[in-house]
């Protein structure tokens, strides 16, 4: 072969691949260009789209608004939904912008004092108590390991979870016990929490005598002394009434002060079945357990006999020997007379402290006065 012949073969090469690009159509032309790295006439044009965080669906459950939400245990737990629905003002903020924000916060408090440097130990101190802080609210602080040397608090939880009959019309009366059951086994399954048992709630429930709605804070109160527990969670379903969707809620409430902790909703559409109910139930247990898990923990003063307290919690509700307790008288509602606004309460005023002495069991403890004295059944209690 000629060094002549060479450029006559390339050139005989170059006009066959054009020759098979025109025959392929543009769509052959337009795929090389980008093979090669040359941009397609619409690379330019970007298709508009709604970001999901942008939809902003607001649906109004007993005169509140509850808006579409980031659900925080979507990807990091199998059969999490993406977005949920929530009390508005509630809704989820990503864990990093809040640390931003709360780190930028504090930094800039300490450029008011004057301070030219944060000292590397409490900048750590402050990170480590804003990211507690962080997760306490995302619902996740009670499922992170202390650090090594640090005293675990009394973690356990005893709730409740309760079908609202009142607020469920008759014909969802079994989808709302389904969901009310399908939670509680749930629950089971989480650590740190122990749910009271059907027969247990329906005596409670006669015990209580409970008047008007059951989210009432006389209710929830009520309620909680008869089943020792901390916590209650409230199953509704509402099927479609006209042009208004029908929707499976849970209502998560602290039997303390009787406050409503966090709420999540779910469209129900016609026709709602079994599956769907128990499916709703288990991808938001974790989110409801976090909830219950967070809530100050407290318990009761049952009786005393012969100088001894006896406690209606123990180890169900993480007790210990050796745990020092204060009994507390809970503060008060404060509301403005004007506009019937409530305000918050006031500060638990201590009126003595207790040690643990002996566990009864799963639900039971004794304990011995170190400090105040003459304690009455139904005092409630606190860790120290």
């Amino acid at each position: 072969m000629t060094k002549k012949s060479i450029p006559t073969q390339r050139l005989g090469l170059l006009l066959s691949f054009i020759a098979v690009l025109f025959l392929s159509g543009c769509g052959g032309w337009k795929s090389v260009k980008e093979w090669a790295g040359y941009p397609g006439q619409d690379a330019d044009v970007e298709e508009e789209t709604v970001p999901p965080e942008a939809q902003q669906e607001t649906v109004m459950i007993d005169g509140k608004p509850y808006v579409r939400s980031k659900n925080p245990y979507w990807l990091t737990y199998q059969g999490q939904p993406e977005y949920i629905y929530v009390e508005k003002g509630k809704e989820f903020v990503p864990m990093q912008q809040r640390l931003i924000q709360a780190i930028a916060k504090a930094v800039g408090k300490e450029k008011e004092k004057g301070a030219k440097t944060i000292p590397p130990d409490k900048l750590q101190e402050m990170v480590k108590a804003e990211v507690d802080r962080i997760l306490r609210e995302q619902g996740l602080g009670g499922f992170m390991s202390k650090a090594k040397g640090e005293r675990a608090p009394v973690v356990g939880r005893s709730v409740a979870v309760i079908p609202d009959t009142k607020e469920t019309p008759q014909s969802m009366e079994g989808m709302n016990r389904t969901l009310a059951t399908s939670l509680g086994e749930a629950l089971r399954r989480q650590k740190d929490i122990t749910v009271s048992g059907d027969e247990q709630v329906r005596q409670a429930m006669a015990k209580a005598q409970v008047a008007g709605k059951l989210t009432l804070r006389p209710n929830i109160q009520a309620l909680g002394d008869q089943l020792g527990a901390q916590g209650l969670v409230f199953t509704k379903v509402i099927p479609p009434q006209g042009s208004n969707p029908g929707f499976m809620v849970l209502e998560v409430y602290d039997t303390f002060q009787g406050n409503k902790a966090q709420s999540v909703v779910e469209p129900a559409a016609a026709g709602l079945k079994t599956d769907a109910v128990v499916k709703f139930a288990q991808q938001n247990a974790m989110r409801v357990a976090g909830e219950l898990v967070n809530m100050d923990w407290f318990g009761r003063v049952e009786f005393v006999k012969e100088g001894k307290v006896y406690l209606s919690l123990g180890q169900n509700a993480g007790l210990k020997v050796g745990d020092r307790l204060k009994v507390v008288t809970p503060g008060k509602e404060v509301v403005n007379p004007a506009t019937n606004a409530v305000l918050g309460f006031t500060s638990d005023t201590q009126v003595g402290e207790l040690k643990v002495t002996e566990l009864l069991g799963n639900t039971g403890a004794v304990a011995t006065t170190t400090s105040g004295g003459s304690f009455k059944a139904g005092e409630k209690v606190k860790a120290k």
